[in-house]
């Protein structure tokens, strides 16, 4: 199991190789008011990333093995239907092949762009022509296994929380959150965003994190039974990766367990 701090290469390599099923579900997947036909989802099952349903003559989902970077199409029983390795590919061949593989399935796929996200999107030579990179399986399964083991606590908040939103795989910035709504709509509605980062500009190591919306004052901030407050540019609880045990551990998941619970609990007495 790599160090948290040195997964910085696998994470970008999979943010870019997720951007397939979200380009797809973008073009071909009924627009939602939140956004949401551009995510993905964890599947433990197929231990996968997989996009939106397609609907089409054969209706579909793209997914992504990460550990192996192979790139899939499968059917409604999730068996493969095609299915491309993407190292030492680049970013354009894939997505011909997408389009290619989906147009026999009925679908429209020259509707199909890559999307344009504001200037944190990673950059990266992948985006100016560069092919997938081999090697690092245990860097992509590290992080893999992130995902893995916060996906069934964030599931845990769904079920005790009212008014929390389905766990949802942001393409833009990678991350896998829930939103609660504690009251009110639209921009002026009381929230609690609970999710986890692979990582990003800001901390380069994965993360989980709490945050409250409206942000409170930073300067009343309770003390937290587990991580700490971060409080430049937004505010929330965060948990770092370097602070707990190997990913897959069951001390660093009752640990982001308790960060989850505890944090959520503070979040819902800062805002009422």
């Amino acid at each position: 199991m790599q160090n948290p701090t040195a997964l910085t290469g696998s994470r970008i390599q999979l943010h870019y190789a997720i951007q397939f099923m979200a380009a797809t579900g973008m073009a071909l997947v009924e627009a939602q008011p939140d956004g949401s036909q551009m995510t993905l989802d964890w599947c433990d099952d197929l231990k996968a990333f997989i996009g939106q349903r397609i609907l089409g003559d054969r209706p579909c989902y793209l997914a992504l093995d990460p550990v192996q970077l192979i790139s899939l199409i499968l059917d409604d029983q999730q068996q493969a239907i095609a299915s491309f390795p993407l190292i030492g590919k680049t970013m354009e061949t894939a997505l011909n092949w997408h389009k290619a593989e989906l147009s026999k399935l009925g679908v429209d796929a020259e509707k199909i762009a890559f999307l344009s996200y504001p200037n944190d999107f990673p950059d990266h030579p992948l985006a100016h022509g560069a092919q997938f990179a081999s090697g690092d399986e245990e860097g992509r399964k590290t992080v893999a296994a992130y995902f893995a083991v916060t996906y069934p606590l964030l599931y845990g908040i769904i079920i005790s929380q009212a008014g929390a939103s389905p766990i949802y795989i942001w393409p833009h910035h990678f991350d896998m959150a829930t939103l609660v709504t504690l009251a009110g709509e639209g921009a002026s509605a009381q929230t609690i965003g609970a999710g986890f980062s692979p990582g990003d500009n800001g901390y380069n190591q994965p993360y989980w994190y709490v945050t409250p919306w409206p942000y409170p004052d930073k300067q009343a901030l309770p003390s937290l039974a587990v991580g700490t407050w971060h409080t430049e540019g937004w505010i929330g609880a965060i948990l770092l990766a370097d602070e707990l045990a190997e990913a897959t551990s069951a001390t660093t998941q009752q640990t982001v367990k308790t960060f989850l619970e505890t944090a959520v609990s503070v979040c819902h007495k800062l805002l009422t």
